[in-house]
């Protein structure tokens, strides 16, 4: 695991970046990810910035601690930045919402129900169709806060789209051919 040192760091900083922007936006808007403004917030930051960012790093400054950077060499890298983030920002989600601000998951997921329904509304929808989304949505569970199991499943979520990163990173800062250090005859030939 010594090799991985790199993207074990990187996971680490992501994971605080992440954390702290989280903290920002919450600071100024505690609802702003159950608005449209914050969905795009998330998806460009958590979701495409942060990760591209620090798994290039992770598996970038892996690279030296390999004579020969397999594929499998730079996908590990990938992964492990992106499971020690997963990881760091899980223990926070769930420290978050179940001691610091317990009543949160729940008014989000209220105001999620609150922001579709302003939605439809301004794209002219008709009340029928308004209501009917709505009850699907309380039916699929829009409505309700997810709890302990609900960040666990987003986080092997976010692990998920993390491998797909990592797959591609991978086959970019992967070796083609086995990098040699030449040998240096003792006898000067």
């Amino acid at each position: 695991m010594e090799q991985y040192k790199p993207a074990i760091k990187q996971g680490a900083i992501m994971a605080v970046v992440s954390i702290l922007i989280f903290l920002v936006l919450y600071a100024i808007d505690p609802m702003i990810y159950a608005k449209p403004k914050g969905w795009g917030i998330m998806l460009v930051v958590n979701f495409l910035a942060l990760p591209i960012l620090f798994i290039v790093l992770g598996v970038k400054n892996t690279k030296g601690n390999f004579t020969y950077y397999k594929f499998g060499n730079a996908l590990a890298a990938g992964m492990v930045t992106g499971i020690v983030s997963s990881l760091i920002v899980l223990v926070f989600n769930i420290l978050f919402i179940t001691v610091i601000d317990t009543a949160w998951e729940e008014q989000m997921a209220q105001e999620v129900l609150n922001s579709t329904e302003e939605l439809m509304e301004r794209m002219g929808a008709p009340d029928e169709a308004i209501e009917e989304a709505i009850a699907q949505a309380k039916e699929g569970g829009a409505g309700e806060p997810q709890g302990v199991y609900g960040q666990m499943k987003g986080t092997l979520s976010g692990i998920g789209w993390y491998l797909i990163l990592s797959l591609i990173v991978a086959a970019i800062f992967r070796d083609k051919e086995p990098r040699f250090e030449p040998e240096i005859d003792d006898i000067g030939n």
